[in-house]
């Protein structure tokens, strides 16, 4: 399957190319990032710019729930898991007690 193949417009095809190109001369990093599709929370109404999701895992299940970026249970939160290309963390796991 190729690029074009698993993506639905030119612009994403032309995007993924230059992530592939990227990712194949920075081989040690490329294990440790993956491109998400925030396509969930956009139908959610989720805003990054005023929200963050907080994740934890639950009886072998991922369970995330968002909060208000100046909420105060973000403070206990230390495990940034998901970053946007200008570095502002968009999902945090939750910390353990």
């Amino acid at each position: 399957m190729t690029t074009n193949d698993r993506v639905q417009h030119e612009e994403d095809a032309a995007f993924f190319d230059e992530v592939q190109a990227v990712s194949e001369r920075y081989p040690e990093a490329k294990r440790r990032y993956a491109i998400a599709n925030l396509a969930l929370e956009k139908e959610m109404g989720i805003d990054y710019d005023r929200q963050v999701g907080i994740s934890r895992v639950e009886d072998g299940r991922i369970i995330k729930r968002f909060v208000d970026r100046d909420d105060p249970i973000l403070a206990r939160m230390r495990i940034c898991v998901l970053r946007d290309i200008h570095g502002n963390c968009l999902d945090w796991r939750e910390a353990e007690e």
